[in-house]
């Protein structure tokens, strides 16, 4: 609570916030419009669905995944963004710290 109040999430924003929320549910039709927007959005979050991965500039995107995913997700990406595409695999041995 201190540390809200020392960023200036006070009681009264916090109520506004819900009330907000709960005003939501108001909308006529909101699932419908929700559904509209959802392609805008994934694009921008999901290499492959829409614009092509390159043109979000600053970009990085990352996948968790079994390998089969991994593999079925790379060839999809593929062939949407181009054969130059690659999903670079990290595995948490690379992440080991190694004493010399």
């Amino acid at each position: 609570m201190a540390a809200n109040m020392a960023d200036g999430v006070t009681p009264e924003v916090v109520a506004k916030f819900r009330k907000a929320v709960l005003d939501v549910r108001k909308i006529p039709d909101l699932s419908m419009e929700l559904y509209k927007r959802k392609d805008k959005v994934y694009e921008r979050v999901f290499p492959g669905y829409g614009i092509k991965g390159n043109d979000i500039a600053g970009s990085n995107f990352f996948v968790i995944g079994a390998e089969k995913q991994m593999a079925a997700y790379e060839a999809y990406l593929k062939s949407v963004e181009g054969a130059d595409a690659q999903l670079y695999r990290l595995y948490p041995r690379d992440f080991w710290i190694v004493r010399p």
